[in-house]
């Protein structure tokens, strides 16, 4: 049974943990633009018709590459859809994308235009970055280190 200065040290280690964590976690703009320019991506596969799975392939890609980009950075990958008041974040970006993203596929498949779906990429671009940076800063306020 550990005594109560053990079981301090203990907490203290946590906590310094959690400070380095919430600190490699404070990313580079560009980080958050290689992750909206895969949610923007993503709304223009759409106009590669019955290619669609073929135009998704780069997207993994760059998805590996952030993965690997985030571990040589911060030592490991966080999910986005971690517990906590992150979740929230991605709760509010997905009902934000998603109808973009199915006015995107509308426009691809029934209109056959291309400048809606561009357009709409270039939103969801947008949203996606916005969202990026929130969900660090409240990631970084929920391990204790203020945004």
């Amino acid at each position: 049974m550990p005594n109560a200065a053990e079981a301090r040290e203990a907490l203290d280690h946590i906590d310094a943990s959690r400070a380095r964590l919430a600190r490699a976690a404070d990313c580079p703009p560009e980080r958050h633009f290689a992750f909206a320019a895969l949610m923007g991506g993503w709304a223009l596969t759409p106009l590669a018709g019955a290619y669609q799975p073929l135009a998704l392939l780069p997207l993994l890609l760059g998805l590996v590459l952030i993965v690997r980009w985030d571990r040589r950075r911060m030592g490991m990958f966080v999910n986005g859809y971690r517990r906590g008041r992150t979740r929230y974040v991605i709760a509010a970006l997905l009902l934000v994308i998603m109808p973009l993203y199915v006015a995107s596929v509308y426009f691809a498949r029934e209109t056959q235009l291309i400048w809606p779906s561009v357009s709409l990429a270039g939103a969801i671009t947008l949203v996606a970055y916005v969202g990026s940076t929130i969900w660090q800063r409240v990631f970084r306020r929920e391990l204790g280190l203020g945004a």
